[in-house]
């Protein structure tokens, strides 16, 4: 696997692994996905997506917070991104899990959430 530094700024993008064998690129996120964060979030995904990768997986168990903004720039990169690649978003934690609820999205997008905390 090959592992890329941070990306610096506004961008909720922590890391990229790509894993050539696997056909998948990875992309941890962190932080926030609102209007300002989620504009420059779609260009950032699709160039990170590898040609011939079969699954772009965004996970977001760092993300802390996610609007309707977020959850379009995810319908977005999914609509762009090359014939043959599928966008999975995996470790959804609790509050972007009921925006994805909310909309619908985890009818149409492959999402794997987090369990809630036992007490």
């Amino acid at each position: 696997m090959d592992a890329t530094a941070e990306t610096v700024g506004h961008s909720v993008v922590r890391s990229v692994t790509r894993d050539p064998q696997a056909r998948t690129t990875v992309v941890r996120l962190r932080g926030e996905l609102d209007m300002l964060t989620a504009s420059e979030l779609v260009p950032e995904l699709l160039g990170l997506a590898g040609d011939g990768d079969r699954e772009l997986v965004l996970d977001l168990s760092g993300v802390s917070f996610c609007d309707s903004a977020g959850a379009s720039a995810f319908l977005q990169v999914n609509r762009r991104l090359t014939k043959g690649t599928r966008l999975f978003l995996r470790g959804v934690t609790r509050q972007p899990a009921k925006v994805l609820r909310l909309l619908g999205l985890h009818r149409s997008l492959p999402c794997e959430f987090t369990q809630p905390a036992r007490t």
